[in-house]
């Protein structure tokens, strides 16, 4: 299985490394020609509103928003997935989810929690910056990570979004195998 890592902005190389070790093949997309040749792809986490200008600029937006490729966003990703963030940027508008950007605040209150990620149980979930999902805009959406009442992990069909980042984590192994498990078809 071949994993696209977009690679335009945000912690790229941390998820190339992560999926390397949980036993997947990882590729760089920095181009539509890219999505051709990849199983799924991931979103990094990084800066949302730069990705998003990114990814317009270098042809990738669309091409991403009309594919079939599952799609896992973590951090930034979650964001770019998302209907609605609060702020005026260019969003996929994959998933019936609406996100509060910077839920838990600036960079220096980042910090990493064990939280509780379905059929997986406890794991360590590492926060930057992180957004919370606000608001559930349809049955089709499944909450599969929670922090306390915040929820941090949402999945619907190919989708999945993380307000954290597995990439950084010893867990993260297994919310990629969740990933291709419930996503990859």
């Amino acid at each position: 299985m071949i994993f696209g890592v977009l690679a335009i902005q945000g912690a790229i190389e941390e998820h190339e490394e992560a999926l390397k070790k949980a036993g997947y093949e990882a590729k760089k997309v920095r181009n539509k020609e890219d999505l051709k040749d990849i199983d799924a792809l991931i979103i990094p986490g990084g800066e949302s509103t730069t990705i998003g200008k990114l990814m317009k600029k270098y042809g990738l937006f669309e091409s991403i928003k009309n594919s079939s490729l599952p799609i896992l966003g973590t951090c930034a990703g979650m964001v770019l997935l998302s209907k609605d963030s609060g702020y005026k940027q260019d969003l996929l508008g994959l998933m019936d989810i609406t996100v509060k950007r910077n839920a838990y605040g600036r960079q220096r209150e980042s910090f990493e929690k064990e939280i509780y990620f379905k059929d997986i149980g406890k794991i360590y979930g590492v926060f930057i910056r992180a957004p919370v999902v606000d608001k559930i805009l349809s049955d089709d959406v499944e909450v599969i990570a929670k922090d306390d009442d915040k929820i941090v992990g949402v999945m619907q069909d190919r989708y999945m979004a993380l307000s954290f980042h597995p990439e950084l984590s010893e867990d993260g192994y297994k919310v990629y195998k969740y990933f291709v498990k419930h996503c990859v078809k």
